[in-house]
């Protein structure tokens, strides 16, 4: 049997430079992904329609279809299209070889699928496409969050040198970056070629920061983070320079996200009211307790009193 420290070993060797904004970003993205997944919860789904699909589908294109599949209420990723007069989509296509290719039809006789949307933008405004998933939001904070963490982490490894290398050639610059490469990873490391003397010299870093700066780039993470918990309606970020806010400042900040879970949610529960009256179905849709401010301001408030 492998030993822990081989295990661990062998992740350590995999393990990817924290400095690499793709990296950052994918990380970033499936996580604030996930977190989103959570902001609903659903009651009375059917075994072959897990929450997770509808959500994904909803987060990511903005509008999830609902059929049948050999009998069972499906979805998967599908494309809009043949828009009625008011720029509604009338018909959706899908490619999915664990499904049954078929047409499918968003009204009139031959109606065959319902389609939920996430927001009221839907899928077009005047045919022109809107993006009304959460994609975009939630790359641009996942971007921003990769871009701070790798300064964070240059700024970091830099803060180990007093001078940067000059190489002459590429030999030369080859074992410079090996150095370097273990530098980062806290590793020691001794260049034994001496003709590298001859052709290598530094230039001395002006070290005009301090740690302070370290600290203010961390800061500036959290900042990202709490604006991004802010925007989707999650409010537990304190501001620890004010001890309290006024019912106008609260109200005021309620109504300035930028991602609306009422509206969510309401056209979560439009859809699911169409797929009920066409499908037979009894299932319901709310908002995650996390995401509900009236309830976790009244968990709080419960928790204040029973502390007094």
């Amino acid at each position: 049997m492998e030993s822990t420290t081989k295990r661990i070993k062998k992740v350590l060797e995999t393990m990817y430079d924290v400095a690499s904004v793709p990296d950052g970003f994918n990380y970033w993205f499936n996580k604030l992904l996930g977190y989103c997944l959570g902001m609903f919860d659903y009651d009375g789904l059917p075994d072959s329609l897990p929450k997770r699909q509808i959500e994904i589908n909803l987060l990511l294109t903005g509008h999830c279809v609902i059929f049948r599949d050999r009998g069972k209420l499906v979805t998967c990723g599908t494309t809009l299209y043949d828009y009625d007069k008011y720029y509604d989509p009338t018909k959706a296509v899908f490619a999915q070889p664990k499904l049954f290719s078929k047409p499918l039809y968003l009204t009139d006789e031959k109606q065959n699928a319902v389609v939920i949307y996430n927001n009221d933008l839907q899928n077009n405004v005047l045919y022109f496409p809107t993006d009304n998933g959460l994609l975009t939001f939630i790359s641009r904070y996942a971007r921003r969050l990769a871009d701070i963490e790798s300064t964070e982490s240059i700024y970091a490894v830099n803060m180990r040198l007093v001078s940067f290398p000059v190489g002459g050639d590429d030999s030369v610059i080859a074992n410079i970056k090996k150095f370097f490469d273990n530098l980062t990873i806290g590793k020691r490391e001794v260049i034994d070629d001496n003709s590298i003397i001859q052709q290598f010299r530094t230039v001395d870093v002006v070290k005009n920061a301090t740690g302070d700066k370290l600290n203010d780039i961390i800061q500036a993470r959290d900042k990202v983070l709490e604006q991004f918990f802010r925007d989707i309606g999650v409010k537990f970020f304190a501001d620890n320079k004010r001890a309290q806010m006024t019912d106008e400042e609260v109200e005021s900040n309620d109504q300035m996200l930028i991602i609306s879970p009422d509206e969510m949610l309401r056209k979560r529960k439009e859809g699911i009211e169409k797929v009920n009256a066409f499908f037979g179905t009894n299932i319901s849709v709310k908002l995650n307790d996390k995401f509900n401010r009236e309830v976790m301001q009244t968990r709080k408030e419960t928790k204040e009193n029973e502390t007094v």
